[in-house]
């Protein structure tokens, strides 16, 4: 019986060997490498990643996709097969730093990308295929749309780069919006320096959170983890003085977040104190 992909899993399967050779290339992949798969599908880039030499662990959580790829592993001692959610598991729990490379399912791309750019001691390089959308918010830089807290988030660690854009055509089904491959280097250290980096997240989330408002008006519903340290005049534990903060980094009050770069985020947490 044929195998129908699911909708409500985000199922896209690449058909078009050309972008299979070209996600090869970008992976820069030799016997010595391990990889990642999150959502190894039908196994055709599974395939591809054997191929080049290197070893995968493939992770599916479409059960009628698992005999195929059981198959596979049977066949093929350099791939791991495991069963199950991704977003659910623990991804540093793994046995090496590996690469990340996949054709991610729609519906979780940003939550992986999300969980996973925390270590990139751990996951040195990611090459994914995401929907056009998530690769705009992930490369965008100051000024648009498309830049927010996910934005901030995998730029602190990594550099980004959308490496082409894919047409609906290339895959089974077709999705109706466009894809895009990407890739993403760790950096060698983070982009900017700043006291407590859960701090320094806390702020741009607390800052993106209505896009319409200014950042002072955002930030004032916002008071870091256990009321902030004593900054701007004010004992711990109380509602930092926001305003003097934003003077003190040099940040005009009535911008919005998304006309702030890492390193203006970065000011203000430091301005906030350590």
């Amino acid at each position: 019986m044929a195998y129908h992909p699911k909708k409500r899993l985000g199922q896209h399967f690449l058909r078009d060997g050309d972008i299979l050779s070209q996600i090869i290339e970008f992976g820069e992949l030799s016997d010595s490498d391990q990889v990642l798969e999150i959502g190894a599908g039908d196994g055709t880039l599974t395939r591809a990643l054997l191929a080049s030499g290197a070893r995968v662990t493939a992770v599916e959580l479409d059960r009628d996709l698992l005999p195929g790829l059981t198959n596979l592993a049977l066949e093929e001692p350099r791939l791991e097969l495991v069963e199950g959610d991704a977003l659910k598991m623990d991804h540093f729990d793994l046995p090496t730093p590996m690469k990340v490379i996949s054709n991610l399912p729609y519906q979780i791309a940003s939550g992986i990308i999300s969980d996973l750019s925390p270590r990139p001691d751990w996951f040195p390089m990611m090459v994914l295929m995401v929907q056009r959308e998530v690769g705009a918010r992930l490369a965008a830089g100051p000024g648009g749309k498309d830049y927010g807290s996910l934005t901030l988030w995998v730029a602190h660690r990594y550099s980004v780069e959308i490496k082409r854009i894919v047409p609906p055509g290339s895959f089974r089904p077709p999705p109706k919006v466009d894809s895009a491959l990407i890739l993403l280097k760790a950096l060698d250290s983070p982009r900017v320096e700043v006291p407590d980096e859960e701090v320094y997240f806390g702020l741009i989330r607390a800052a993106f959170s209505m896009r319409r408002k200014t950042i002072l008006n955002n930030l004032r519903s916002w008071s870091p983890p256990d009321g902030g340290p004593p900054s701007g005049g004010h004992p711990g534990g109380a509602q930092p003085d926001w305003l003097n903060i934003l003077n003190e980094a040099e940040i005009e009050t009535r911008r919005r977040a998304e006309t702030l770069s890492a390193e203006d985020f970065a000011r203000i947490a430091r301005a906030l104190g350590p």
